[in-house]
């Protein structure tokens, strides 16, 4: 079996990671139980949890919501990929994006996982699952990607969002896990991970500087 990983880098208890995976006789995505943050309950994960996964199976792309590239020349760690990105998105979304001197620890957290797992794992990503989920969304509905880590959505929006991530992807989301933001960001990334081996040209590849060093690239799920 091959799997696609999702990881929302966080603190060390704010850490998040699920796996999905696809059985060759069927079409449909399925999420992976009973592993990482899908064990009794939704929980997060450590470090040393996420890489004893990848070590054990075969995980195809990993996709995680934190800065993998950095440059000695970016004094003020603001990317190309990041402008870009700013500018893709709503004014009152542009905060959503920082440079990666503002994130403090959870850079430097990403980036040591990246490589404690680059070989177990085919292709690392850079993601950021709130403007992908921005993105997807429908316009009548982006509302929910501003509401979901702060106010929390209500049953109705989640019933619709559960909905509308089976029909867009075949994939059967239990209604507690859309309730975390943590593990919504997860599954969001996961999903990535997936459409960049199967559908690349859903994704939008942010552009970079020359000379970046760490793991890439930065995609983002594009409508």
């Amino acid at each position: 079996m091959f799997y696609y990983l999702g990881i929302d880098i966080g603190g060390g208890a704010n850490t998040w990671a699920l796996a999905l995976e696809r059985h060759p006789s069927e079409k449909k995505l399925s999420l992976v139980s009973g592993e990482l943050s899908l064990k009794d309950k939704p929980s997060p994960v450590s470090l040393q949890e996420i890489r004893e996964f990848l070590f054990k199976r075969r995980v195809l792309v990993t996709a995680l919501d934190a800065p993998l590239s950095f440059s000695l020349a970016l004094e003020k760690g603001l990317r190309r990929s990041d402008q870009a990105l700013r500018e893709l998105l709503p004014s009152k979304a542009k905060s959503w994006v920082l440079s990666y001197h503002g994130l403090m620890g959870i850079p430097l957290r990403a980036y040591l996982l990246a490589k404690s797992i680059s070989p177990y794992c085919g292709t690392i990503l850079e993601t950021h699952p709130r403007a992908s989920l921005y993105f997807l969304l429908p316009n009548a509905k982006r509302e929910i990607a501003f509401k979901y880590k702060k106010e929390g959505l209500s049953e109705a929006e989640i019933l619709w969002l559960r909905d509308f991530l089976r029909e867009l992807f075949s994939l059967d989301a239990p209604l507690d896990l859309l309730k975390r933001d943590g593990v919504l960001d997860a599954l969001i990334c996961a999903l990535t991970a997936y459409l960049y081996q199967k559908a690349p040209e859903k994704l939008f590849f942010l552009p970079q500087e020359e000379d970046l060093e760490g793991f890439g690239p930065f995609v983002v799920i594009w409508p």
